[in-house]
């Protein structure tokens, strides 16, 4: 666990409160062998928890935060817990080997293990959610997970096709994505009691805020390397999904034929190693990662716009580093 945010006071206390309650959510007790190792190696393979931070931040703002704080932290567990849970059935479909330079669990374990540890983990967090009586936030979160399967399938429907547009492209990453974002500050406004014009400023943050979490994401596949990332480069591609800066390349007369003839090749076929590398160098030519880029210092302002905004709290001062952090 990173705190991207460790200048806020308080806030490293509170994830070490979070990361206590994954790890009771996720508790198995009735089982041991097999069943016991997948959920450690799922309490072990936690990120960043951006979501959580950006949950706790914004209850910052609302007048019943300090009274409110265990609930809270609570609540930025389950967040982080459906997301991590994304990410598994996001390994199964992509059939991706490593998650943050480790072995996925679908690859550790195989896709069935793998499917049904995703759903536990779904199903823990609105079970927590009937026991502690936080339907409004039971029915909340369902939605949202409405909204990620949603936008998954949107992109599933996009694979292959090179004509598919950006306003679809953000169309899909608002669900599979942006949409956590949101839930995880709107969760925090209303857990908090933060007013309606300051929930809806934070609201608009966190959709900024996932729009460039989603872009940084794309733009890395192209300017790092396997070993920096963890994770396979260029694996979108090959499974047929197209991200920001591949889609401007093939809007580019001078790149995009040649870049469709190289998205028809067949993965498995001999020399496609070869053809992803010259992807790669199609797309920086076509300015594809130049424009990916603009998108997310784009957004970027306009978060920072909506951070001024807010009451004078150090809390708007980690929101601001966590906006540079993806803007770097």
């Amino acid at each position: 666990m990173e705190n991207l945010l460790s200048n806020v006071n308080g806030l490293s206390e509170e994830l070490s409160i979070v990361d206590n309650y994954i790890d009771k959510f996720l508790h198995t007790e009735r089982d041991a062998g097999t069943v016991d190792n997948v959920f450690s190696s799922v309490r072990n393979s936690r990120g960043k928890m951006i979501r959580p931070q950006l949950l706790l931040l914004a209850a910052r703002f609302g007048p019943h935060y300090q009274d409110r704080q265990r609930n809270l932290c609570k609540l930025g567990a389950m967040v982080e817990i459906v997301h991590m849970a994304s990410l598994i059935h996001d390994d199964i479909i992509d059939d991706s080997p490593l998650r943050r330079s480790r072995p996925t669990l679908q690859h550790k374990y195989g896709k069935d293990m793998a499917v049904v540890a995703g759903d536990f983990m779904i199903s823990r967090v609105l079970r927590y959610l009937a026991e502690e009586q936080l339907m409004q936030e039971a029915l909340n979160i369902g939605r949202t997970i409405e909204e990620m399967c949603r936008g998954e399938l949107r992109q599933m429907a996009c694979r292959w096709d090179t004509k598919t547009t950006i306003d679809a492209y953000l169309r899909n990453i608002h669900g599979k994505t942006v949409a956590l974002f949101v839930e995880a500050v709107q969760m925090g406004a209303r857990g908090s009691g933060a007013s309606a014009d300051l929930s809806d400023c934070l609201t608009a943050i966190g959709e900024h805020v996932g729009y460039m979490f989603q872009m940084r994401d794309d733009l890395l596949d192209f300017i790092s390397a396997e070993d920096a990332e963890g994770k396979p480069v260029h694996r979108d591609f090959a499974d047929g999904i197209y991200t920001l800066p591949v889609l401007y390349a093939f809007g580019q007369p001078s790149c995009g034929p040649r870049l469709e003839e190289i998205a028809g090749s067949e993965p498995a076929s001999p020399g496609y190693g070869g053809l992803l590398r010259e992807m790669g160098e199609l797309v920086r030519q076509s300015g594809g990662i130049d424009f990916c880029r603009r998108q997310i210092e784009n957004h970027a302002a306009q978060a920072k716009q909506q951070i001024a905004a807010l009451p004078d709290h150090e809390a708007r001062l980690g929101l601001g580093n966590l906006i540079d952090y993806l803007n770097q």
